[in-house]
């Protein structure tokens, strides 16, 4: 399962009936086909960067440009096949001007990224591992060398304990 947003853009004077539908719409589809709608957000009516054009004139005000508009977003985790029936929906809703798609990215996306010059926590991961690495081996050779020479100290100690019994 992939994790999506998708950024709808509609005419900000469509019924709220209408974007109820659209988004249950779009939340069944995605429920249907085994993926979890994570979240559905209104970000309410604002100005529009510049002037979108409708595909077809409202059918009520015959206006086609549209200055302002209303900023939808919905979260969901489902499979590509699923992403197109859904852009299929929205593509077929008068309502809606713009549609945007996104594979939403978090910060576990960049820990997982398999470039680790471009990577600072499996740099630092790495580095600690080395550093770890590197102190083992001290110890280790410390061992060596200590239980070489200290071969004579303990069979001295046990062969004391031996005595006091």
């Amino acid at each position: 399962m992939v994790f999506y947003e998708c950024v709808l853009t509609t005419k900000h004077a469509t019924h709220f009936k209408a974007l109820t539908a659209l988004m249950k719409q779009v939340s069944y589809k995605v429920v249907e086909n085994g993926g979890i709608v994570r979240s559905i957000q209104n970000h309410g009516v604002r100005q529009l960067p510049h002037r979108f054009q409708a595909k077809y004139p409202d059918y009520l005000t015959q206006q086609r440009y549209y200055d302002k508009g209303r900023f939808i977003s919905i979260y969901y985790d489902a499979n590509p096949g699923t992403l197109k029936q859904v852009e299929n929906i929205i593509s077929l809703n008068d309502q809606v001007l713009r549609v945007t798609h996104l594979k939403a990215r978090s910060k576990l996306d960049f820990i997982t990224m398999e470039r680790q010059d471009k990577n600072p926590y499996i740099q630092r991961i790495s580095k600690q591992d080395k550093e770890l690495m590197e102190r083992r081996k001290a110890e280790d050779l410390a061992i060596a060398t200590a239980s070489s020479s200290g071969d004579a100290a303990i069979e001295n100690f046990i062969d004391n304990m031996k005595d006091d019994s």
